[in-house]
């Protein structure tokens, strides 16, 4: 496995106290970026697929995998919470301390300023960092709109994640970018980080060379289904398309 950088190099970094990455690349002209999602996530929660399209009709050039998060982020409304072991533990959060001028966004400039790595010439974009959403509703974090509606669903507003792997697919030169960050560590020393990133980089090729899944069969249907209802009268609807086309 050729990985770059070399050890010497790597560790003239970490002792200054850099963030970085070591990588390695594999020709992908056999894999797809759905098939070695299906043999590196394998259904790991907090992984993610990052397909390039352009217009609904061209295929873009990069794709992104990403899994095994060491860090994760999340808020609901004003209120942020992080994982900083989600390695260990991905269902533990801790809340931010927010104060109520900064908010939730002054938390997530702090992660991402955390989690920045200048990646090294030649490596694709979007080989490290945060990776997630923010949600319709945090809009309300920057512009004071009203709520009155419920949030039946429980999930986060926002939820960013910091992949340890992203497999980096080029459709152009087909092939692939395997990256992992190493994040300076003053109880692990140089030799142990590179070792460590070193078996994180071979067992992803380790899994490259599994057998795709077999799909499972779609899961059976009921024969009938209970009849919908309504949550509004039929008055109660058309008084809300003609409020639209008055907005409108």
């Amino acid at each position: 496995m050729l990985v770059s950088p070399e050890f010497a190099e790597f560790e003239a970094a970490y002792v200054d106290g850099q963030a970085q990455v070591v990588s390695t690349r594999m020709i992908a002209d056999l894999e797809t970026p759905v098939s070695a999602m299906m043999k590196l996530a394998d259904g790991e929660p907090n992984s993610f697929l990052l397909e390039s399209v352009e217009g609904g009709a061209i295929r873009g050039r990069f794709s992104f995998l990403g899994m095994k998060p060491d860090l994760i982020w999340r808020c609901f409304g004003n209120r942020a919470e992080i994982n900083r072991s989600a390695l260990e533990d991905a269902d533990t959060f801790s809340p931010c301390p927010i104060s109520d001028k900064d908010g939730v966004l002054a938390s997530f400039r702090t992660v991402l300023a955390d989690s920045r790595i200048d990646l090294p010439e030649g490596l694709p974009p979007m080989a490290a960092g945060l990776f997630g959403y923010m949600g319709y509703d945090t809009v309300r974090l920057a512009e004071d709109i009203p709520d009155g509606n419920p949030a039946n669903i429980n999930v986060p507003d926002g939820m960013y994640v910091r992949p340890t792997i992203i497999a980096v697919f080029d459709s152009i030169e087909d092939r692939v970018t395997v990256v992992t960050p190493v994040w300076p560590d003053s109880s692990i020393s140089a030799q142990e980080a590179y070792a460590a990133a070193l078996s994180r980089l071979e067992n992803v090729l380790r899994d490259f060379n599994k057998p795709i899944p077999r799909q499972l069969e779609a899961a059976s249907l009921p024969d009938e289904f209970a009849e919908p209802e309504s949550n509004m009268s039929k008055a109660q609807y058309c008084a809300m398309v003609e409020k639209a086309k008055d907005y409108i």
